[in-house]
């Protein structure tokens, strides 16, 4: 019997809670259709980060 396994990493910046210039970077983890979402505590230039490119 063949098992498969998902696995998946999102990158994003909640543009929602940024202050002044800087926003909160965020990754969301998938493995087998189950998500969490943790903050790397670190933050970014709003006018830094590529939306495409994540």
């Amino acid at each position: 019997m063949k098992t498969s396994t998902t696995f998946s990493i999102l990158f994003w910046v909640d543009f929602s809670r940024a202050k002044k210039e800087h926003a909160s970077i965020y990754a969301r983890i998938t493995v087998n259709g189950k998500r969490t979402t943790i903050s790397l505590k670190r933050k970014v230039l709003i006018t830094d980060w590529d939306i495409h490119k994540n």
